[in-house]
């Protein structure tokens, strides 16, 4: 029987995180190595003070997760999402800080050489996919996801974090079939330990705009499927209704049915579910979301909340959270997918926004401004840029002001400067220093 391993634990204090992780360790079976390269996964899809101040793994669990696994080299590292440089979500996380504390190397995947590798023979998405190497020879992984709200999943756990070793446009591919390109992923490079960070969850949001709750809780095991059952049920789900677990055990890689899963140390199910109470979650449908008149959203039963759909609700909450007000939007209807109709516009100023590529309308009437975001599945980072610009609600831009943009250009030049010193170099990838 899989099992996993409960922690009570009311504060980012890391020495007795380290102390939790340890005990776990030992009860699961999992023997930590001693003078090995270990890898740190955090979450850490972007990092903002005032965008996404929650969206992260706290740095005092990767602190933990050193001390539990002293005497060996360390390396942190993962992909931020999509157009958010992960060098800057490190700054903003506060890793750089402790890396300089612990002298322990920052590697951002994105900057990274990547090679296609083959997934499992039965996936249904992605048949291959690109990953550095390094990623796949790692000796020792520790997963550090963060427990938070989804707009796309109803929750994000281990198999969403596992998703971010993917970098660039793989991300984004397919992201309207995204329970089944998590699980085509689960074969590739799988964590020797997961230790999910629900100390402070985040609800009320998506995986950005969330607000913390305080679930006070270490969930640790070695199975990321498992792992993600018992993250449904800390957060107030049943993980047997969950899409991508419901795909995930069809094809075999573990239990998600509670029952069959043996919960270790200081917490119970039913303890487990009596905190998952508090988590308060998020209508994911965009044309459900509490706007003004003037703004409205027409979307087509065939546009997946998977896709573009979940990226514009997550918009919604990230700038609602961040302190701006969609009552000052312009006239807006923003259309996701094929439509019969849309309402006419009724003002100089009215805008009609299409969102993806498979978004059309046979007449629309009253429009003074026509714009399209182009794609199948547009990046979230050029939703959040763009729809509120467009509405004359905020500007991401000049919010982020030049620091942003000195993230993207320096990353750029250190993709350029990696592809040419180490095309096929495996070894020096774990040279690689933000």
């Amino acid at each position: 029987m899989e099992r996993v391993y409960l922690v009570h634990c009311d504060r980012y204090d890391s020495q007795a995180i380290a102390k939790s992780i340890v005990v776990a360790a030992q009860a699961l079976g999992v023997s930590l190595p001693h003078n090995q390269s270990v890898w740190l996964h955090p979450s850490c899809p972007w990092a903002h003070s005032q965008f996404a101040p929650h969206a992260f793994t706290h740095p005092a669990i990767l602190e933990g997760a050193m001390l539990a696994l002293q005497g060996n080299a360390y390396t942190i590292a993962t992909n931020s999402l999509t157009g958010f440089p992960t060098r800057y979500s490190y700054q903003k996380a506060g890793y750089n800080d402790l890396v300089r504390k612990k002298n322990v190397r920052l590697v951002a995947l994105d900057e990274l050489p990547t090679s296609h590798v083959p997934t499992a023979s039965d996936a249904l998405v992605h048949k291959e996919v690109p990953l550095p190497h390094w990623v796949r020879t790692a000796p020792f992984t520790v997963a550090l996801p963060k427990l938070t709200g989804s707009t796309f999943l109803s929750y994000a756990g281990a198999l969403r974090h596992h998703l971010s070793l993917l970098s660039g446009p793989a991300q984004v591919q397919h992201h309207h079939r995204l329970p089944a390109k998590m699980v085509d992923l689960l074969p590739i490079a799988p964590p020797n330990l997961i230790v999910v960070d629900a100390i402070q969850a985040a609800h009320e949001g998506g995986e950005l705009s969330g607000r913390p709750v305080a679930l006070n809780l270490l969930i640790i095991g070695t199975n990321l499927v498992v792992v993600d059952a018992i993250c449904a049920l800390a957060y107030g789900l049943n993980p047997i209704e969950m899409p991508h677990l419901q795909v995930a055990a069809e094809r075999g890689y573990g239990p998600i049915d509670p029952a069959q899963i043996a919960v270790l140390g200081e917490l119970s199910l039913d303890e487990l579910r009596r905190r998952g109470q508090q988590v308060k979650g998020v209508d994911p449908l965009p044309e459900h979301y509490p706007l003004p008149p003037q703004v409205r959203v027409v979307r087509s039963p065939k546009a997946e909340i998977f896709g573009t759909a979940g990226g514009l609700t997550e918009v919604f909450f990230t700038f609602e959270h961040a302190g701006f007000s969609w009552r000052k939007a312009r006239e807006t209807t923003l259309v996701i997918g094929p439509v019969d109709a849309v309402p006419d516009g009724k003002s100089d100023v009215a805008t009609i926004l299409f969102l993806d590529d498979t978004s059309r309308v046979t007449s629309y009437r009253g429009y003074s401004r026509i714009a399209r975001l182009r794609g199948r599945n547009i990046p979230l980072s050029t939703l959040l840029s763009e729809v509120p610009y467009i509405m004359q609600v905020g500007n991401l831009r000049n919010s982020l002001g030049g620091e942003m943009l000195l993230a993207r250009l320096t990353s750029q030049i250190m993709r350029l400067y990696y592809a040419w010193l180490i095309p096929q170099k495996s070894s020096m990838e774990k040279e690689v220093i933000v």
